[in-house]
């Protein structure tokens, strides 16, 4: 699990900029066009992670609700398509917020297990924006991995349960600036290790049309 350090706060506009460009992408992003395609908006919690300070004490970033989107489409024995997740959350004891909007293109093969009933598992990658005190750097690679259930109430609307890892590579040596003032000048919060992992579980509806 991936451990940060703490920097000064960026300016609001180059953040706000940033995210608007990462979800841009959804619309210069055009999907084929298929036979059908899903719609599937879904809210769930996400697991949060880890920073340490440099006196070695270790605070969890609280895990929060978590807002989620897809689009795909059916491409030969599966589907394809665009995943886009935010959550909102802040370090537990020292207040600093965070802030993780995942931009991702999946794939996944679905099956059936009854007529209503039917299963799934995929893969995804993607970028993540980070909006955190602490990280110089907002964009970056990541991954994930996905599987859950369908109970389809008709053949256009279903329930989706979706169990969903979600993976952001992160440098173990990237040094932000560090917190100072006229005494002294410190780092509190720093990486440690390669990648910062999420775990989420969503419920959604999905539409096809």
């Amino acid at each position: 699990m991936a451990k940060y350090k703490l920097s000064k706060l960026k300016p609001i506009l180059g953040g706000k900029m940033k995210r608007t460009s990462l979800l841009g992408l959804l619309a210069i992003l055009p999907l084929p066009i298929f036979a059908q395609v899903y719609l599937t908006p879904s809210i769930g919690f996400s697991s949060g992670g880890e920073v340490t300070n440099s006196a070695g004490d270790t605070y969890k970033i609280n895990g929060d609700n978590a807002l989620s989107f897809a689009i795909e489409t059916d491409f030969d024995t599966g589907r394809i398509g665009l995943f886009y997740s935010t959550q909102s959350s802040e370090v537990k004891s020292l207040g600093n917020k965070t802030r993780f909007d995942y931009l991702h293109f999946q794939s996944a093969l679905d099956y059936s297990l009854t007529p209503k009933l039917s299963s799934f598992l995929g893969l995804s990658l993607g970028a993540t924006y980070t909006d955190v005190d602490w990280s110089d750097e907002n964009l970056r690679f990541s991954a994930g991995a996905f599987t859950g259930l369908q109970y389809h109430f008709t053949d256009n609307f279903a329930l989706q349960l979706e169990a969903r890892w979600l993976g952001t590579s992160v440098d173990s040596s990237f040094d932000s600036a560090c917190v100072s003032d006229s005494t002294q000048s410190r780092c509190v919060i720093r990486y440690e290790g390669s990648w910062m992992n999420q775990v989420q579980g969503n419920l959604g509806l999905r539409f096809s049309f």
